[in-house]
């Protein structure tokens, strides 16, 4: 039985009720939304309801179970309330609902508790319409806490648990890494892509003031005041370096900076011939909420004129604050004539007295998509871990690729390490399953890939993976455990990696990974535990 003040019960009692369903949102994070599906704001215990933002709900059900409540909810988009990236970001995840009924002729009278749980599976519809499932306190009880004891490793190869770099990414340029990272670079062949020779792109502290404002090195100011801030500003932490670029006391501010493409290397034929490909982003954010940010790219000819803009997000509000949100373009194409590429980073101040619209980690990479796709064969069969965290340079030097030797790349040092994926190509095949193949892995005995994923770069089955059941190291003989679709070819490369049964023993021998390991095999089992004493 729901419990309320004596004067709610008797107005609830009476022939005619003035009651307003209220709804009260509380993030993880701390942030607070209020709102009532009464037809006006409504002030209840010093919070305001707003009903601006429109929502409805199905009539809320509840048994004794375990399972979800038979309670939905709907409403849309509001830009003074819950918007689209808020949600597609997962900031409602989790957060905890309250609902309760209030009389609105007379709010004193205190709240009917009808609902306490949390959000739970968001879905979006094109017509910017959201709709959630409310789970009930009980139904936390429901869901398993922590894993299932096993004697084998329950980790696959190469996740997040296991961490075996089986397939790491490929090194980027202009990026942190920290010592542990691992990645893969391509030593030989034709680059694929190259990033952009953007100048203090991570807005280090250096630069020229005067009486007017702040200049960074590298960009030129337009308009408006400027500052460049560590991590001791507010909770805002820089999203890559040290600092990072806020506005100042001005009203409105832009900074510019211009990329000559030719001069960092792109052929203009091949720029008008449509070859090349841009992605290119910037971190936003802000220290505090309300100011305004702004990022346009911009396509200008031989004659600084423009040509198109490739990026314009208007000014925009960043929320929730202290958060960084990436803003860019991905494969874009360049217009014939491109020759200057320009990016303007605007702030407009809407309350206050600084502008605390924030922005960092300005990047821009070209993509060649002429140049050949790499095969594993490019990686030559090395991975490299970070020894020294550092930045890499924006230019990829030669890497050593012998084993244990370590490469300067920017600030940071790498060290060549074996890979678990490996590069192979068919020299004879017997049938669509079974085949020779040229493979090197030094630290491989039989059926060392047995277990693991073929995937193949070229031929007739490009792009298709399977499983292997076995390998013969004196012999080079592969037995895959099903055929593939297409015949098999001399030739044909492809790469592959080591299976894991997920036992102990291999994870010791084999990967040397064994404080990854997630598995208990000494642990006693179901017999073990079920024995009595003097049992024969």
């Amino acid at each position: 039985m729901k419990s309320t003040s004596t004067a709610l019960a008797a107005h609830l009692a009476g022939p005619v009720t003035t009651l307003a369903t209220c709804w009260r949102i509380t993030r993880i994070d701390g942030r607070e939304f209020f709102f009532t599906d009464h037809d006006r704001d409504l002030a209840f215990e010093g919070n305001l309801y707003r009903a601006s933002s429109g929502y409805s709900r199905t009539a809320i059900a509840g048994d004794a179970s375990l399972s979800v409540d038979n309670l939905d909810v709907e409403g849309v988009f509001d830009s003074a309330a819950i918007t689209e990236e808020e949600l597609r970001a997962g900031l409602f995840d989790q957060a905890e609902v309250r609902i309760f009924i209030v009389n609105w002729a007379d709010p004193a009278m205190g709240a009917l508790r009808m609902r306490r749980g949390w959000f739970g599976e968001v879905v979006l519809s094109e017509q910017d319409i959201f709709r959630t499932e409310l789970r009930g306190m009980t139904q936390a009880l429901q869901q398993r806490i922590g894993e299932l004891y096993s004697p084998e490793c329950r980790a696959d190869l190469g996740d997040h648990r296991c961490k075996v770099p089986v397939d790491p990414s490929e090194i980027a340029r202009l990026t942190a890494y920290a010592e542990g990272d691992v990645v893969r670079v391509r030593t030989t062949g034709t680059p694929v892509s190259f990033a952009l020779p953007i100048v203090n792109g991570h807005f280090e502290a250096d630069g020229a003031g005067d009486g007017s404002g702040f200049t960074p090195t590298g960009w030129a100011r337009v308009s408006g005041d400027w500052d460049v801030h560590d991590a001791g500003n507010g909770g805002l932490a820089p999203a890559l370096g040290s600092f990072y670029l806020e506005g100042g006391s001005s009203a409105a501010g832009e900074l510019t900076q211009s990329i000559d493409l030719v001069g960092a290397g792109l052929d203009p034929e091949q720029i008008d011939a449509d070859a090349y490909r841009l992605d290119a982003s910037v971190k936003r954010a802000n220290s505090f909420p309300d100011d305004l940010g702004r990022i346009v790219i911009d396509a200008l000819d031989g004659a600084s004129s423009l040509l198109v803009s490739l990026l314009d997000t208007g000014f925009e509000e960043i929320l929730p604050e202290d958060s960084w949100a990436q803003r860019g373009v991905d494969q874009a194409q360049l217009p014939a004539g491109t020759r200057i590429l320009r990016i303007r980073l605007l702030h407009q101040l809407a309350a206050g007295s600084q502008s605390n619209a924030a922005f960092d980690a300005v990047t821009a990479v070209i993509t060649d998509t002429t140049a050949a796709i790499p095969t594993a064969a490019d990686y030559e069969n090395r991975v490299y871990r970070c020894v020294t965290p550092g930045t890499t340079a924006a230019t990829q030097p030669a890497f050593d690729t012998s084993v244990g030797a370590q490469t300067l790349d920017g600030d940071a040092v790498f060290e060549a390490e074996e890979a678990w994926t490996r590069s192979g190509v068919v020299t004879e095949v017997t049938d669509r399953a079974v085949f020779t193949a040229e493979l090197d892995e030094p630290r491989a005995t039989d059926d060392w890939f047995a277990g693991g994923v073929l995937t193949w770069e070229t031929g007739a089955n490009a792009g298709r993976a399977i499983e292997v059941k076995g390998w013969v190291q004196t012999t080079g003989r592969v037995e895959l455990f099903l055929p593939m679709g297409y015949a098999i070819a001399a030739g044909d490369m492809f790469r592959i990696h080591p299976g894991c049964d997920k036992r102990l023993d291999t994870c010791i021998d084999r990967f040397a990974n064994v404080l990854n390991f997630r598995g208990e095999p000494y642990v006693p089992g179901q017999d073990a535990m079920m024995r009595y004493p003097d049992a024969r």
